[in-house]
């Protein structure tokens, strides 16, 4: 986890119930509800759900599974963060924040409620965040990973688990640090990949194959999660100041004898065993081109495995 501190855009497409200018005319009305609905309904592939804008940008589902398996992530970050939203040790009201790659929306939804003078904005590539929220948060349909031309200047810009979600990071931070106002904070949450282990007990596990080729299929499709450990260095290339990083570990199921890394560890594992097909199915598809059936049969060891407390992985946070 990586914070630091710095010294305009129209999104692509607004998630918004406003009414369109009836002197526009009916055809613009009913051409803006098609656009919408096509977007809402998602590319269907192998009984999985993905984001219809900008498709293959971005690896995994959007689907009701994957969403709540994010919510459950959502509280494992609160669990390991002391129920913060955010580390950077911010002085200010935060007037303007952004909130890249959003998911389900619900940490801009939480940082509105609890900081009401903050005008919040969520963009992701799926239009799945909910209706209703407070009045002081909002959603678009946006892409991160192209060129910014945001109309304002933000006060913080957050990421959280954005490892496979942007071609050039070293980009994405020049980003962040040319909209951010002066004394504002850019603060990344992300898993750094290949998964850990001390004791050599992922050694000849299937879990340990799944974890090299993961990263094998995804440095194919120019996603490598390994760029993580390096965001320090590029937000200190990209000009920010008092860069700071945190390291936490998670364990990836409730082997550790510590009652609180062993809680960590349960959630954890709950959410890799609710994520692991998303993670993989289409990703492999792509990278390897394995059918889905092949895929799966692999996963059933990988489950088993994910389960077995004689196993020490962790992830690096």
């Amino acid at each position: 986890m990586s914070s630091a501190e710095t010294q305009a855009r129209q999104p692509d497409v607004v998630i918004e119930a406003d009414d369109v200018d009836s002197a526009l005319g009916d055809d613009l009305s009913v051409y803006t509800r098609s656009l919408r609905s096509s977007l809402f309904q998602g590319v269907q592939e192998n009984g999985r759900a993905y984001h219809r804008y900008k498709d293959g940008s971005y690896i995994l589902p959007e689907d009701d599974l994957e969403q709540e398996r994010l919510d459950l992530q959502h509280e494992l970050f609160l669990g390991a963060f002391g129920r913060k939203l955010f580390l950077a040790p911010i002085q200010r009201p935060m007037q303007e924040v952004l909130d890249l790659g959003t998911g389900t929306g619900i940490w801009a939804i939480g940082f509105a409620d609890q900081h009401p003078e903050s005008n919040v904005l969520g963009i992701d590539l799926s239009p799945i965040q909910p209706h209703t929220v407070p009045p002081n948060c909002k959603f678009e349909v946006d892409d991160f990973d192209t060129r910014w031309t945001f109309n304002r200047k933000f006060d913080l810009i957050h990421g959280r688990m954005l490892l496979t979600s942007c071609s050039d990071f070293p980009r994405l931070f020049r980003h962040a640090f040319n909209a951010l106002q002066p004394g504002g904070w850019f603060e990344m949450q992300d898993l750094y990949m290949p998964l850990l282990c001390d004791d050599g007990t992922l050694e000849g596990t299937a879990y340990g194959e799944w974890n090299d080729r993961y990263i094998e299929a995804c440095v194919g499709l120019r996603r490598d999660p390994s760029w993580t450990a390096k965001y320090k260095d590029w937000m200190v290339e990209a000009g920010f100041a008092g860069v700071r990083q945190e390291i936490f570990r998670w364990p990836v199921n409730p082997w550790p004898k510590n009652k609180a890394l062993k809680e960590i560890g349960i959630w954890n594992m709950i959410n890799m065993l609710e994520g692991l097909d998303g993670f993989t199915v289409r990703l492999w598809a792509t990278a390897f081109g394995m059918t889905a059936e092949e895929i799966r049969v692999f996963l059933v060891q990988v489950r088993k495995d994910l389960r077995d407390t004689r196993i020490h992985s962790y992830w690096p946070m």
